[in-house]
């Protein structure tokens, strides 16, 4: 039972809010320790930052399974270095069972390549006390792939950043 003063729905709404803002402070203090976002390995967006393979693409197996310093990271740090601008989120369903919240929108943007990139999303949210605990991704991969890399050998649009700091 949650002891939580705010509900799923309200900590879900909140962690996209803490987002927007790219401070890992607020994204963090909306996670628990031990989260896991599981998303589809070797995505597009993973490979397109330069930290994935397409190779790793597949069934699931927990390759790209991220923790709590993980999706922060990402959230604060390289999320805005591929979407540049234009970024929206538009909900079509917020559906809450219990701790559990699923969250159907449309992600709309701009990269970093300067392709326009519109996908669909589904995220399966567990809150435990008002914090996310557990995120499942569902996307259209393939639909992913030809927004962000066209006919081009996928690969980085952006240099990972640990490229960058050598530099």
């Amino acid at each position: 039972m949650t002891t939580s003063p705010i509900g799923p729905r309200e900590a879900v709404m909140a962690l996209y809010q803490s987002y927007a803002t790219r401070d890992p402070g607020r994204i963090a203090a909306c996670l628990t320790e031990d989260v896991v976002w599981v998303a589809p390995p070797g995505n597009a967006t993973q490979v397109a930052l330069g930290l994935g393979d397409p190779g790793d693409a597949g069934r699931p197996g927990g390759s790209n399974n991220l923790g709590r310093d993980a999706i922060v990271d990402f959230m604060a740090n390289d999320f805005g270095r591929l979407f540049v601008s234009e970024v929206a989120n538009d909900f079509t369903g917020l559906h809450v069972a219990g701790d559990h919240v699923i969250a159907e929108h449309r992600m709309s943007a701009t990269l970093a390549n300067g392709r326009s990139y519109v996908n669909d999303y589904c995220f399966v949210y567990h809150v435990v006390d008002g914090r996310i605990a557990t995120v499942r991704e569902y996307m259209d991969t393939r639909g992913g792939w030809v927004q962000m890399f066209g006919d081009a050998e996928p690969g980085a649009i952006v240099p990972p950043r640990a490229a960058m700091v050598a530099a």
